[in-house]
C-alpha cells in the first residue's frame, strides 16, 4: 500500500471575503441578541440610560431595548418575607423587651423605577429595618410590662398601620406583620415562670379540695340514705311489734300452750294447778261439774 503524504499547501485558504461575511453575521447576531431582553413573571424592568433612570418601566415578557445605552434592572414585585433583626426596647416600667419579627411586602410594580433611584435594591436594610426599630422604641413603652403579651395582636396592628404610612412614601406595601419572638429579662421571666408555677399549685390544691368535697357530701348522703333506711326498717318492725302486741291475747297464749301440750301432766306432790285451767277457756264447761260426771 501506497501512503499518500498530505502536503499542507493542498489546503486551501479561507476566502477574506466569506470569512468577513461569517464575522459581520456574528456581529449582527450579538448585537441583535442584545436589543431584547426578557423580564420574568412578578417581576419589572427599570431602564437605565447611560446610568440615568428612565420612566419607562418594562413589564413582563421579552422587551426591545437600545444596546449599550440601555441597561435593566429586574425588581421583583411579588410578596415576599423580611425578617427584621432583634430589637431591645424598653415597657413602662424600663423593663428589657426583645423583639424580632417578620413582615411581607411587595412593591408597587407602577413606582420600581422611583424606589431605585431614590433608595436603590437595598431597601430593605435602608428604610424598613429603621421604620421597624424606631416603631418598637416608640410604642412598646407605651404599655406596662404586664399587657405586652395579651396585647400582642394590638400592638401588630398598630404596627402595620405605622410602617405601612412610613414606607408608602417608598411605594413599598405592607401586606402583613408578625411578630416572631417576644423575650424579657431573665429575671422577670423566671418571675412569671415562678408566678406559673405557683398558680398551678393553687389550682391543683382547689381541685384537691374540691374533690374532698365532693366525697365528703358523697359520705353525708350515703349516711343520710343509711339512717334514711335503718328508721324506715325501724318504723316498719315497730309497727309489726304493735300489730303483734294487740294479736296476741290470753286464750290465744292458752291455746299455743295446749298445742304444745303433750298428755302427761306434771309428777309433782301436792296440790299443784294445773298449767291450764280449762274453766276459763270458751265452750269447755267448768272443771267441778265434769268431774262430777
Amino acid at each position: 500500500m501506497v501512503e499518500r503524504v498530505i502536503n499542507i499547501s493542498e489546503f486551501k485558504k479561507p476566502n477574506p471575503r466569506t470569512l468577513g461575511i461569517i464575522v459581520v453575521l456574528v456581529i449582527i447576531l450579538i448585537v441583535g441578541w442584545s436589543t431584547f431582553v426578557i423580564v420574568p413573571a412578578g417581576h419589572r424592568g427599570v431602564v437605565l440610560w447611560w446610568g440615568s433612570v428612565e420612566k419607562r418601566i418594562m413589564g413582563e415578557g421579552l422587551n426591545f431595548m437600545v444596546p449599550l445605552a440601555e441597561r435593566v434592572i429586574k425588581v421583583d414585585v411579588k410578596v415576599q418575607p423580611h425578617p427584621f433583626r432583634q430589637i431591645d426596647a424598653s415597657s413602662k416600667e424600663y423593663q428589657n423587651v426583645k423583639m424580632t419579627g417578620m413582615m411581607n411586602f411587595h412593591i408597587d410594580p407602577a413606582f420600581v423605577n422611583d424606589l431605585y433611584q431614590k433608595v436603590g435594591l437595598d431597601f430593605a436594610d435602608k428604610v424598613i429595618d429603621p421604620a421597624f426599630n424606631d416603631f418598637v422604641k416608640e410604642v412598646v413603652p407605651t404599655y406596662p410590662i404586664g399587657e405586652i403579651l395579651p396585647k400582642r395582636e394590638e400592638i401588630r396592628k398598630r404596627a402595620m398601620t405605622k410602617l405601612g404610612e412610613n414606607l408608602e412614601r417608598y411605594h413599598i406595601i405592607v401586606d402583613d406583620i408578625y411578630f416572631a419572638d417576644i423575650r424579657f429579662s431573665t429575671g422577670y421571666e423566671g418571675a412569671i415562670e415562678a408566678k406559673q408555677v405557683a398558680q398551678q399549685q393553687v389550682e391543683t390544691q382547689r381541685q384537691v379540695l374540691a374533690q374532698r368535697e365532693i366525697e365528703a357530701q358523697q359520705k353525708v348522703a350515703t349516711a343520710k340514705g343509711e339512717a334514711e333506711s335503718i328508721l324506715v326498717v325501724a318504723q316498719g318492725q315497730a309497727k309489726a311489734n304493735d300489730a303483734l302486741s294487740k294479736s296476741i291475747t290470753p286464750i290465744l297464749v292458752q291455746y299455743k300452750g295446749i298445742e304444745k301440750w303433750t298428755g302427761v301432766l306434771p309428777q309433782v306432790s301436792g296440790g299443784a294447778v294445773p298449767f291450764v285451767d280449762l274453766s276459763k277457756m270458751g265452750g269447755v264447761p267448768g272443771g267441778t261439774e265434769g268431774s262430777k260426771k
